[in-house]
This record gives structure tokens, sequence and C-alpha cells, in this order.
């Protein structure tokens, strides 16, 4: 992960993925933490197979500690 990762952005996006039931919504909000962490490619498409999702998921706990975050 890059040195510049802004913290709030990628907490912001991730409590919206956690807080909706929209699966489009969620993808869309994983997709905009996991491009700015760089743990995902940046290809313009927000349709995440679930191990992409995990792996946003992961990378945000290990960035913003877990249960501590809000993760």
């Amino acid at each position: 992960m890059p040195e510049d990762i802004k913290k709030s952005y990628v907490q912001r996006y991730i409590r919206q993925a956690q807080s909706t039931n929209d699966e489009a919504l969620k993808n869309n909000a994983l997709y905009r933490a996991g491009t700015h962490m760089e743990v995902i490619p940046c290809s313009g498409n927000d349709n995440l197979t679930p191990e992409q999702q995990k792996t946003v998921l992961n990378a945000a706990a290990k960035l913003l500690g877990g249960d501590n975050a809000g993760i």
C-alpha cells in the first residue's frame, strides 16, 4: 500500500459498504476504498468478485486497525 493513503477516505467507504444491503452500492464503496489503497486494479469496473471484496476488507482492517476503526 502507498504511504499517502488517506485513512478517513478508506474508513468512510468501508463503513458505507458495511451499512448497505444494496450490492451495487457495496461494490462501488469497496472499489473506491480498494483502488485508493491500491490493493485492486483501477479499471473502472466496480463489479467486484468475492475475492476482491475480501482483499479490500482485509487491507482496510490492517490499515485502520480492525475493530478499533469501525471495521
